[in-house]
């Protein structure tokens, strides 16, 4: 490969940007199968209870810590996990925000700084 193609090629890499292509907050881009929906509401559950556990403030021994950090640890682990599958089976990006709808199925785009950006300047 010479030089100059070498260079075209890294600076097409360059440009590619996963965001680039992303659909518009709110648009549907799949459906949840009964077990995802199932998962997705248990992780929303651990999500939350973890969030009322930060805002009331307990202090912690070190044993209760460590117990405590090994179940945060264990929610991302099984969250990162979750939403890797979904972006893998619909072959999208993982980075891109989703979200999904645990009562109906849908699955779509969620909220990002450009989006809300858009509806800034409309108003």
């Amino acid at each position: 490969m010479s030089d100059q193609q070498h260079n075209a090629a890294h600076e097409e890499e360059e440009e590619f940007n996963v965001y680039d292509m992303i659909p518009p907050a709110g648009t549907i881009i799949g459906e949840a199968t009964e077990e995802e929906m199932e998962a997705a509401a248990a992780l929303e559950v651990r999500h939350v209870a973890f969030i009322r556990l930060q805002d009331m403030f307990i202090q912690f021994d070190g044993s209760s810590y460590k117990d405590l950090l090994k179940d945060f640890q264990e929610f991302e682990y099984d969250s990162t996990k979750f939403w890797r599958g979904i972006a893998k089976r619909l072959q999208i990006p993982y980075e891109w925000p989703i979200r999904l709808d645990h009562a109906n199925g849908p699955i779509y785009i969620g909220e990002t700084e450009d989006s809300r950006e858009v509806e800034e300047s409309a108003e």
